[in-house]
């Protein structure tokens, strides 16, 4: 799996792109959790931060917005 950071979003850190790219191939807190070896809470953490950051009001606006800006790439 390769991600990459585009201009749009580079305040966003590799780490909450990992997590971003695991919501939007529809994983739950928990599957991401276990799969990137952190806790749940801190799963949370990163998509309450990255919503914040953006300006956006939820998890669905931001899978929208990750979208929309073609921010994966795998």
């Amino acid at each position: 799996m390769t991600l990459d950071i585009s201009y749009k979003a580079e305040h966003i850190t590799q780490r909450e792109l990992e997590v971003l790219y695991m919501v939007c191939m529809g994983y739950n807190s928990k599957q991401i959790a276990e799969q990137l070896f952190i806790s749940e809470l801190t799963v949370q953490t990163h998509r309450r931060n990255m919503v914040k950051r953006l300006g956006l009001r939820n998890s669905h606006q931001l899978i929208v917005w990750a979208f929309k800006e073609r921010m994966l790439s795998v």
